[in-house]
C-alpha cells in the first residue's frame, strides 16, 4: 500500500466528517427548536396538572365540612384523571366511595376519617404534607346559621322527595274518561 492509498483514505473520511458537520450544522437549529418547544410544552403540562391537583385539594378542604355539596362532588369526581399518577390518592379515594356508599352503612366518625385520610394522601402528593397537620384537616368552620340553611335546606328536599313519592303511589281517580275531538264520533 502506498502513501497516496493512505492519504486517499485520510481525505475521504475528512470530506465525510465535513459532510457530516455540515448536515448537523444546518440540523441543530431545527433540532434545538423542537426540543425547547417539547420541553416548554412539558412544563406547561406539569404546571396545570399541578394547578388542577392543588384546587382539588383546596375545594375538598373547603367543603369538608359536607363533602355532598356540587364542589366538592364535581372534585372528587376528577380524582381518577388528575391523581392518574398517584396511587395513594386514588387508593384513598376509593375507600372514601367505598365508605360513602349507603349500603355499607359506615359510622359517620368513619367516613370523616376516610375524608382525611384522602386529603392527607393529596397533601402528599402535592408537597404539602409538611406544612398539613392532622388537626389542621379536623378544624373546620360550621357557623350554626350556615349549618341550620343546610339543614332547612335538606329538610325541605325530603319533604318535597316524600310528596313526590306519595304522589306516585295514590290511587288514580275514578273520573270518567273525556271524549276527544279527534277522532270525531262516527
Amino acid at each position: 500500500m502506498s502513501i497516496e492509498y493512505y492519504g486517499l483514505i485520510a481525505a475521504f473520511f475528512s470530506a465525510l466528517a465535513t459532510a457530516f458537520a455540515a448536515v448537523a450544522s444546518w440540523r441543530a437549529p431545527v433540532t434545538a427548536a423542537r426540543l425547547a418547544e417539547q420541553l416548554r410544552r412539558n412544563a406547561e403540562q406539569t404546571q396545570e396538572r399541578q394547578r388542577q391537583k392543588r384546587q382539588v385539594f383546596t375545594t375538598l378542604m373547603q367543603e369538608r365540612a359536607a363533602i355532598y355539596t356540587e364542589e366538592s362532588v364535581r372534585a372528587l369526581n376528577v380524582i381518577d384523571v388528575v391523581f392518574n399518577d398517584s396511587r395513594p390518592v386514588r387508593e384513598a379515594w376509593s375507600a372514601l366511595l367505598h365508605a360513602l356508599d349507603p349500603q355499607q352503612n359506615v359510622p359517620l366518625h368513619a367516613q370523616r376519617d376516610r375524608i382525611r385520610e384522602l386529603l392527607t394522601a393529596i397533601a402528599n402528593d402535592i408537597g404539602m404534607a409538611d406544612e398539613i397537620r392532622i388537626d389542621d384537616l379536623n378544624r373546620v368552620y360550621l357557623p350554626t346559621p350556615l349549618a341550620q340553611e343546610r339543614f332547612i335546606r335538606d329538610m325541605e328536599r325530603q319533604q318535597a322527595l316524600a310528596r313526590l313519592q306519595q304522589g306516585q303511589q295514590a290511587p288514580a281517580a275514578n273520573t270518567v274518561p273525556q271524549r276527544t275531538p279527534w277522532p270525531p264520533p262516527p
